[in-house]
């Protein structure tokens, strides 16, 4: 009666129950989406550009400095005390000043450097985040729809049983207890399938919210390449590209530097300054005086207040920090490689003995049910077996669902989950591109024009969105000979309700079968 699910590899099952449309969204389509649209992905980018801005802070300390000043005013000069002469006075001055050795504006410069390196390995980590938020997302709509659908198939099929007990006690074969105990399985799985639907809403919700549009029709997705044959070949993998550790790394860098930036505090500086000054008052006879200096100043620090030798100690002790923090990063690495690795392996091995378990439950629920037309089973019996039947089937859908994750995982953890190394259809947004023209950013006070960044989009728009099978449809209530037909409940969702989750999910009530109506006995 009931066979086995496929695997969720092999094929979309609400495909074939919903009739849904041959073109589906497929997880490449979702992640350039998420690529091109997730607003954490955009801030991330934003983040850096910030980043990037010092390295122009840090360049200024080596280029020329102009400064231009001037003043305008009357004066009144007092000769005697019937001689007063009214005048306008003028000044103006013009100062350049030139580095020549600017220990500090150089070390600021290399910890800018690190500094937007630190940045570029943030926001890898975050771009690998993100992406891998998308696979989780997809694989979760995708078992949550298999999983409302089987549990929809038993509810027909417990439904359609109980039917058929009501006639077998008409005729006596069956018992009042028999007819109450298909009855209470059915409203459980009926329990089910209200969970199971509350969990899809939850999983297209979590969807949007990545991707930036409903879920579409999706088609399986299959593992990442390049998978690594063994948990050594991963490790090594991962010790070299993993963005958390880059960053734990580059954090360190970072911190390496501020020490030699708080050491040129004890450096001298040199500067060649030139001025030009030009002063006239016409109160003194249009008295006109023109100055003009060319000057190399030396400034040797000699003792601040020890504020100079706290910023060393401090810059020393944090460097300290970040180096245990990059130990602490290697640890957290190795064990979520294994972990994910293992998890892998295992939910391999899971797939193998669940696709049996559902073949053996389908069989034996087959010879229960033939068993207990002859009177050789009880209704318990077939009951349990059909119970032992969805539970395998479960089971079935999750390993699949945890086999892709884990796959994609361990390629997160390796640090090869990224747009350009997938070589998926999009540019690929490059960091250093905005760092390389913010350096030659001289006058401008406009943000540099760099690569295309994510652009949002709004949340509640209303696009197609995944059906749910009409196989989870609301089974009609069976009465008892004797009893009337309960009527079918109303929906707990209101008509604002269910606009509200039209409007957030871009679906129709009609796409998301209404829960299912208990007996009221």
């Amino acid at each position: 009666m009931s066979r086995p699910v496929r695997p969720l590899l092999a094929g979309l099952l609400m495909a074939a129950i919903a009739g849904v449309p041959a073109s589906a969204e497929t997880l490449t389509e979702a992640l350039v989406s998420a690529y091109g649209t997730n607003p954490q992905l955009a801030s991330a980018r934003a983040a850096l550009r910030v980043t990037d801005e010092d390295l122009a802070l840090a360049l200024s300390g080596l280029r020329l400095q102009v400064e231009a000043s001037g003043s305008i005013g009357r004066d009144s000069t007092e000769f005697s005390r019937q001689n007063n002469r009214w005048g306008n006075q003028t000044t103006g001055q013009l100062q350049v000043i030139q580095p020549v050795l600017p220990l500090a504006a150089l070390t600021a410069l290399n910890t800018a450097d690190a500094r937007v390196e630190q940045g570029q390995a943030q926001l890898a980590a975050t771009e690998q985040q993100v992406l891998l938020n998308t696979v989780q997302a997809y694989v979760d709509v995708l078992r949550d729809q298999q999983v409302l659908a089987v549990t929809g198939e038993i509810v027909a099929s417990l439904t359609r049983e109980l039917a058929s007990n009501q006639r077998r006690m008409d005729e006596g074969d069956l018992s009042r207890t028999d007819i109450a105990l298909t009855r209470a399985r059915l409203t459980q799985v009926q329990a089910d399938q209200v969970t199971a639907e509350a969990a899809l809403r939850r999983a297209l919700a979590a969807y949007q919210e990545v991707v930036g549009h409903p879920a579409m029709d999706l088609s399986a997705p299959g593992l990442p390449p390049g998978l690594p044959d063994t948990l050594e070949a991963a490790t090594d993998a991962a010790m070299a590209g993993n963005p958390s550790l880059m960053f734990a790394r580059k954090a360190e860098e970072v911190a390496r530097a501020e020490i030699a930036q708080a050491d040129a505090g004890l450096f001298p500086s040199l500067n060649v300054v030139g001025s030009s000054s030009y002063s006239e008052n016409s109160a003194l006879f249009s008295d006109i005086e023109e100055q003009y200096s060319l000057q190399l100043q030396l400034r040797i620090p000699l003792y601040e207040g020890g504020a100079t030798q706290a910023r060393i100690r401090k810059a020393k002790e944090q460097w300290s920090q970040r180096r245990t923090e990059i130990l602490s990063s290697e640890r957290s690495v190795v064990r979520q490689v294994s972990d994910t690795f293992v998890g892998l392996r295992s939910a391999r091995a899971v797939i193998e003995y669940a696709q049996e378990g559902v073949d053996a439950a389908a069989l034996a629920l087959d010879g229960v049910r033939k068993e207990a037309l002859q009177g050789f089973r009880t209704t318990t019996d077939v009951l349990q077996s059909e119970q032992n039947l969805l539970d395998a089937r479960r089971r079935l859908i999750s390993a699949q669902r945890d086999e892709i994750l884990a796959g994609w995982q361990l390629l997160a953890a390796m640090g090869a989950f990224a747009a350009d190394k997938l070589a998926l259809p999009t540019t690929p947004y490059d960091p250093k591109a905005h760092a390389d023209d913010v350096r030659d950013a001289w006058f401008s006070t406009s943000p540099v024009p760099g690569d295309p960044v994510p652009v949002p989009t709004p949340t509640l728009t209303r696009q197609p969105a995944a059906a749910v099978p009409e196989a989870v449809a609301e089974p009609t209530p069976v009465a008892v000979t004797g009893e009337e037909a309960p009527t079918p409940a109303a929906n707990p969702e209101s008509p604002d309700d269910i606009d509200l989750w039209s409007e957030l999910f871009g679906i129709d009530d009609t796409d998301i079968a209404a829960p299912t109506t208990r007996d009221r006995r």
